[in-house]
């Protein structure tokens, strides 16, 4: 199973849209009230298919930014995310990257997730993502500025 690739302007609208079947079918028992996000680098020459194909599962949602991902894992908790994320880094053989944003720990609503997920991204490692962007212009008047 593979997880599927959306294109990066996708990635509000996605979070929002699990959000919303978490808060639907809300099931404390069986843990589909967690959502994680991750993110990690694919470097030149690496073929991230195999990845989506051996690490990821086809309700995984992959959004890609020259060589940076993010994977939206939804009915998985912080710790699943961690054994993922370590899954990948070792396929890669790669440094550790440890980026790892839980609904609803790290926020309530898509907009506060991306915003956490930018901010960690930017803090560790210097890295600031265009797909991340959650502030809209003002005016239209500012874009002629």
């Amino acid at each position: 199973m593979a997880a599927k690739e959306f294109a990066s302007i996708d990635i509000l609208s996605l979070v929002d849209l699990e959000i919303a079947i978490i808060e639907r079918y809300n099931d404390t028992m069986n843990g589909s009230n967690q959502l994680s996000i991750i993110y990690f680098c694919i470097p030149n020459g690496y073929e991230y298919g195999e990845i989506f194909e051996k690490i990821l599962r086809r309700t995984d949602v992959v959004i890609k930014e020259g060589d940076h991902y993010i994977a939206v894992l939804y009915h998985t908790d912080k710790n699943g995310a961690a054994v993922v994320l370590s899954g990948i880094q070792e396929f890669l053989n790669s440094e550790p990257i440890d980026v790892i944003i839980t609904y609803p720990k790290d926020g309530k609503t898509g907009k506060e997730l991306i915003a956490k997920l930018q901010d960690e991204i930017k803090d560790n490692y210097g890295v600031i993502l265009k797909c991340l962007n959650t502030e809209e212009a003002f005016d239209i008047f500012e874009e002629r500025l």
